[in-house]
């Protein structure tokens, strides 16, 4: 046997992926929130990069008269004639007699430049000014700690004796913070549990004068066995009727709240479901604006209308000149290196514009009846089938709309998935049923199944109550 050692050149193809593909897939799939810092961090750390934004609305993208968005702002009617303000000069008249109004106090009233602020508290700011008017100095920074550790739905989610280490201070005087804490409003405010929470608002309505004895020892005992609906047995161990005890479930249900943060939320923005037009701040921001128009529906990309971007003069044109008096090589490679950058950037932003735009404008045709008639209209689609029509890679499509959100012209904000999610109209017709039934005689997840065959649509009693529990409705058996 021969062996023998040799070189030779073939032809072969691979796959190269480069550093521009790579940033603008990372930019594609930033949401919002992260692409705007990702726009701050380049801005401070490149002196070629510039950016200028527009003032306006964060949810509708309308340029903003003032401080009020005059598409989310609901412009007030003239006294004399009871119609809407909508002309711009009106408006700006309007606003500017209403600051001549303000600037005037009452004869019974101090003059007072702060009471002109809007204000916009969060719920951490209203609980430590009221923890701060309560409190001592040398207290107010276990407050903070307690108000930071704060959850969504304001409970608290850190342990006394946690607490007390991470600030090496006393568990007693941890313990006295959370104790005024709790006395705050919204009633329930940092409660450690469910239990507390409803304990501490019944508390509350014990202060106000209308104590309820046996719904306290109801929450404090039987929690449990309440939400399973053990009237009966519950009764017999307290010493009352089933009746009794049903009447005392029924005023928790109705006059407690179990998400106490989400009260405080509502009492700043009641019948509001995000930010837009209230003192709060944005909770989501939408991504795209879909409007109606004359001919349809259009689409816009809120970003790029408030974001500007360009090339500093000065960097550009130094780049462009190979030579440069005064400039030595290091210079040169400084003005070259941030000003490649800069575009670098620039064209990856507006590439994401860009499929987001295009995505956009294919959705808006192709569920036109989704966005005019509602959701009983959506019809099913896939990403596949976007990616076919818009000519781009499913993976791409995938990306440009995961943790992005759009705005309906109804108002409401839906993040994209919902455009492909075909179960929507059979989770419509699911509560709509379940609003409807005999509040007597619950339909169970059976007679719903049975229901939703005779409109047509076919789904077995297993997807029938994961769709009902997807929208947060108790079975037959609790819902009476």
């Amino acid at each position: 046997m021969y062996l023998d050692q040799s070189l030779s050149y073939a032809p072969q193809q691979s796959l190269n992926i480069s550093a521009k593909l790579i940033e603008s897939i990372k930019i594609l799939q930033c949401s919002a929130e992260e692409l705007e810092r990702s726009i701050t961090r380049e801005q401070l750390d490149n002196p070629a990069f510039e950016v200028d934004e527009s003032e306006q609305c964060l949810r509708c993208g309308t340029p903003l008269n003032g401080a009020t968005c005059p598409n989310c702002d609901p412009l007030p009617a003239d006294a004399a004639t009871g119609e809407s303000l909508s002309d711009l000069a009106d408006w700006d008249e309007y606003r500017e007699q209403r600051s001549l109004d303000l600037a005037v106090p009452s004869e019974d009233e101090d003059y007072d430049p702060l009471s002109f602020v809007r204000a916009g508290d969060t719920l951490p700011e209203h609980l430590l000014v009221q923890l701060g008017a309560i409190l001592p100095w040398e207290d107010q920074t276990i407050a903070e700690y307690l108000v930071g550790s704060l959850d969504s739905h304001g409970y608290i989610a850190t342990e006394i004796a946690e607490a007390a280490e991470a600030l090496k201070v006393e568990e007693e005087r941890v313990a006295r913070v959370l104790t005024a804490l709790q006395s705050l409003d919204p009633p329930g405010i940092g409660a450690r549990n469910l239990r507390e929470c409803l304990l501490i608002q019944l508390r509350v309505w014990a202060d106000r004068g209308t104590p309820y004895p046996l719904a306290e020892r109801l929450v404090a005992d039987y929690l449990g066995e309440l939400g399973e609906h053990h009237f009966l047995e519950i009764g017999r161990e307290v010493g009352v009727t089933s009746t009794q005890v049903k009447r005392a479930w029924r005023f928790i249900k109705a006059n407690l709240n179990p998400f106490p943060a989400h009260a405080f939320e509502g009492a700043m923005a009641p019948g509001v479901d995000d930010g837009c037009g209230t003192d709060e701040a944005v909770r989501i921001k939408p991504d795209v604006v879909i409007r109606r128009a004359d001919a349809g529906f259009e689409a816009e990309v809120i970003e790029e209308r408030r974001f500007h971007f360009a090339v500093h003069p000065t960097y550009a044109a130094l780049s462009r000149q190979s030579t440069a008096r005064g400039m030595n090589e290091s210079d040169r490679e400084h003005v070259r290196q941030y000003a490649s950058r800069a575009r670098f950037f620039i064209d990856c932003v507006r590439q994401r514009w860009e499929t987001l735009r295009r995505i956009s404008e294919a959705l808006v045709e192709l569920q036109h009846d989704f966005l005019d008639k509602g959701v009983r209209a959506l019809r099913p689609l896939t990403r596949s089938e976007l990616a076919d029509r818009v000519g781009l890679h499913e993976s791409t499509v995938s990306r440009a709309t995961a943790n992005k959100y759009v705005l309906l012209p109804e108002g409401r904000t839906i993040p994209f998935d919902d455009f492909f999610d075909s179960s929507l109209a059979t989770k419509d017709t699911l509560r709509e049923l379940i609003e409807r039934e005999d509040p007597k005689r619950p339909l169970s997840d059976e007679d719903l199944a049975a229901l939703l065959t005779e409109r047509g649509l076919s789904v077995a009693r297993r997807t029938v109550a994961k769709y009902r529990e997807s929208l947060r409705i108790l079975p037959s058996r609790f819902r009476i």
